[in-house]
C-alpha cells in the first residue's frame, strides 16, 4: 500500500466536510434518532450525532477548505490492493471502504452505497465490543453492495442468523486460526459492522444487533453534555473514563467489565487484571479517576466561514482544577496575526510552578495506598523533592511566558544556508516574544551570561536595540509593555511599528498555535518539489500539496485550564 499516506488525506477530506458542517439547532430531541435507539445507556465510548447532517452541504464545506476527494481518488489506483494471502475480513472491509471513496470520484454521492443523504452513523461500544452502525435508505443497495463486494474479492461470506436477524461473518485470519471475524448485517433499515468475538453468540452478537433495553436516546446524556459543554449536535465523542476504570477494577460493576472479563477468561487470560481488582485497588484507582471522569468533544460553533472544535478532559475536583490553574501563564496578542505563516505561544506562571507542582506531589503522597501499583507509584514520588525545581526555575522567575513566530521564510533562501550562513536571515523574519512581570529584570539575569546585555539602554516604546554583536546576524530586540520582543531577520524591523504594547499581564492560557494554512502549504509544497521527480509518490504528493494550498484561511489552537477541565479548541476561519 504504498499510497496510503494518499488515501488518509482522502479520509480526512471527507471528514473535514461533515464535521465542519454545523446542522441542527442547539435544542434536540435524541429520541427522534433511529440509530441512536440501538446505542446502550452506559456506553463506555461513542462518536456520532444527534442532529445529522447533509452529504450535499457536509462536502460543499470539503470543497471549501479545499479538500475535494476527487481530487485525489486517481492518486491511489493501487492503494486498495492486497495480498494474495490476505484474510477475507481485510478483503471486504478495504473493498467496502473502496467503493466509499469511489462513490466520490463519480459524484454520485452515497446513494451508491445504500446511505441516507443526511447520513446518520455511530461508533460506540457494547460491553468491550466495537460496533459501527449506519441508517440505509431503505431499498436493499447496501445488501447487494456487499454481495458485490464478496464476488469481486473472491470471498465468501458465513451466513449466519441470530433471533431473525441475518449477519454475514469474515476471517480475520487466513487460516481461521484467530477466533474473531468480522460481521456486517444490514437490519431494520441501519447497516451494522461489528465484531464477533470467542464468546458464544448470544453474549455478543446478539447484543450488538438488537436495541438494548435501555439507550443513549432514552438517557438524555447527549443533549446534556451539549448543554453544559456548548455542543453543537452532531459530530459528538465521549470516553467515559470512571466507567472504564470501574470495569477494569470491578468487572460485575458494569456491561464493559462484564464483557472484558469473559473476553480474557476466554482468550486465556483469566487473571491477567488481577492485580487491578482487589477491593483496595478498586476503590483507590475508581477515586484517582473520578477527578477526570470523562473526556469529551464537539463542535461548539459555525458561521459561514468559521468552525470550532472543542475537546476537554472533563474536571470533577474543583481544588484540583484551581491548583492547577496556577500553572497558567500568559500568551502575548503580539502572536496572534493572522499573516504570519505560523506561531506559537506557551504560558507557563513559573513563580506558581513549584507551588502548583508541590501541591500535586502533596496530594498524591500524603494519603497512604493500600493497592500495591498505586503504593509502588507514591513510594517512587516520595523520593522526589518538588523543591528541587525551585532552583532550577529561578533564574527564570517572572516570566509568564513565551511565543515564536515565523512572519515570513523563503525556503529557496533557505537551501543556501549551509554555503551562506546569512540566507538565513534573508530569507526569514521571525518574532520571538518573552512575556514577564518585569521583562527589564530579565536582561539583569542574562548580563551575568553575556554582560553586554547590562549596557543595553532599552525604553518601553522606543526603538528597537540591535543584537548584531551578539547573535552574528540581523537581529534586535524591544520593549513594549511587558514583552521583550526580539525581530530575527534581515527586513524583520519592519514589523516593529505593528507590534503592540503589552500593558495587562494576566494568566489567560498554557498554549497557543496559529497557521495561516495557504502560506503553510506554499512552504510544504516548495520542499516537495525537490524530491525525486520519477518518484511516483512524490507526483502524487505533489499533486495533493498544490491542491491544498489553494485554502484561503488560519487554522488556531488553544490548550487552558478551567473550571471545566482541561479544555483544547482548534478553529477554522476562511478568509
Amino acid at each position: 500500500m504504498k499510497k496510503l499516506l494518499i488515501v488518509i488525506v482522502i479520509a480526512l477530506a471527507v471528514a473535514a466536510g461533515i464535521y465542519f458542517y454545523k446542522g441542527g439547532s442547539a435544542t434536540v430531541a435524541a429520541k427522534d434518532n433511529s440509530v441512536l435507539a440501538y446505542v446502550p445507556a452506559d456506553t463506555v465510548l461513542f462518536t456520532g450525532s444527534v442532529t445529522p447532517i447533509s452529504f450535499e452541504e457536509a462536502m460543499a464545506m470539503s470543497h471549501k477548505l479545499g479538500l475535494d476527494p476527487s481530487t485525489f481518488i486517481d492518486m491511489q489506483d493501487d492503494a486498495f490492493e492486497l495480498g494474495p494471502d490476505s484474510p477475507d475480513a481485510a478483503r471486504i472491509g478495504l473493498g467496502l471502504y473502496a467503493k466509499y471513496m469511489q462513490s466520490f470520484a463519480d459524484k454520485t454521492t452515497v446513494k451508491t452505497l445504500g446511505i441516507t443523504e443526511t447520513p446518520n452513523a455511530a461508533f460506540y461500544m457494547v460491553g468491550a465490543l466495537p460496533v459501527m452502525r449506519l441508517e440505509l435508505d431503505g431499498t436493499d443497495t447496501f445488501a447487494k453492495l456487499i454481495e458485490q463486494i464478496e464476488t469481486e474479492q473472491n470471498v465468501t461470506a458465513d451466513v449466519k442468523n441470530m433471533d431473525g436477524v441475518e449477519f454475514r461473518e469474515y476471517s480475520f485470519s487466513s487460516d481461521k486460526s484467530v477466533p474473531y471475524s468480522l460481521v456486517i448485517s444490514s437490519h431494520d433499515n441501519q447497516a451494522v459492522v461489528t465484531v464477533n468475538t470467542p464468546l458464544t453468540d448470544d453474549k455478543d452478537i446478539k447484543v450488538a444487533l438488537n436495541k438494548p433495553a435501555n439507550s443513549i436516546a432514552d438517557s438524555g446524556r447527549l443533549t446534556t453534555m451539549m448543554s453544559e459543554h456548548g455542543y453543537m449536535g452532531h459530530s459528538l465523542f465521549f470516553i467515559d473514563n470512571l466507567a472504564i476504570m470501574k470495569g477494569v477494577t470491578n468487572p460485575q460493576a458494569n456491561s464493559f467489565g462484564v464483557m472484558l472479563d469473559e473476553l480474557l477468561v476466554a482468550n486465556g487470560a483469566q487473571g491477567a487484571l488481577a492485580d487491578m481488582q482487589t477491593p483496595a485497588c478498586a476503590s483507590e484507582f475508581t477515586a484517582l479517576t473520578a477527578n477526570w471522569p470523562t473526556m469529551s468533544g464537539g463542535y461548539t460553533e459555525f458561521s459561514a466561514n468559521e468552525a470550532n472544535f472543542k475537546f476537554m478532559l472533563e474536571g470533577a475536583n474543583a481544588d484540583l482544577l484551581k491548583s492547577l490553574q496556577g500553572l497558567r501563564g500568559h500568551l502575548s496578542e503580539n502572536l496572534n496575526n493572522d499573516d504570519y505563516v505560523m506561531s506559537f505561544g506557551l504560558g507557563f506562571d513559573m513563580d506558581q510552578m513549584v507551588p502548583v507542582i508541590t501541591d500535586v506531589w502533596q496530594r498524591l503522597t500524603e494519603t497512604p495506598y493500600e493497592c500495591p501499583p498505586l503504593a509502588e507509584m507514591q513510594a517512587g514520588l516520595k523520593q522526589q523533592n518538588p523543591m528541587m525545581l525551585g532552583m532550577m526555575t529561578g533564574m527564570v522567575a517572572g516570566i509568564k511566558g513565551i511565543g515564536f513566530g515565523v512572519v515570513e521564510m523563503d525556503m529557496a533562501g533557505l537551501e543556501q544556508a549551509s554555503s551562506n550562513p546569512m540566507a538565513v536571515a534573508d530569507s526569514m523574519q521571525m518574532i520571538v516574544t518573552v512575556s514577564a512581570q518585569k521583562p527589564k529584570d530579565l536582561l539583569m539575569t542574562l548580563s551575568s551570561f553575556a554582560p553586554q546585555f547590562a549596557q543595553m539602554d532599552i525604553k518601553d516604546g522606543g526603538d528597537a536595540v540591535s543584537l548584531q554583536d551578539q547573535m552574528g546576524m540581523p537581529a534586535s530586540i524591544a520593549l513594549r509593555g511587558h514583552d521583550l520582543v526580539m525581530l530575527v531577520g534581515t527586513d524583520a524591523l519592519s514589523q516593529l511599528p505593528s507590534i503592540k504594547s503589552n500593558k495587562d499581564i494576566t494568566s489567560n492560557g498554557l498554549f497557543s498555535m496559529s497557521m495561516n494554512f495557504g502560506k503553510y502549504m506554499e512552504l510544504i509544497t516548495s520542499v516537495m518539489n525537490d524530491m525525486d521527480a520519477n518518484s511516483e509518490m512524490a507526483q502524487d504528493q505533489k499533486a495533493m500539496f498544490e491542491k491544498l494550498k489553494e485554502v484561503d484561511g488560519t487554522i488556531k489552537g488553544t490548550l487552558d485550564i478551567t473550571d471545566e477541565g482541561v479544555v483544547s479548541e482548534t478553529s477554522f476561519k476562511a478568509k
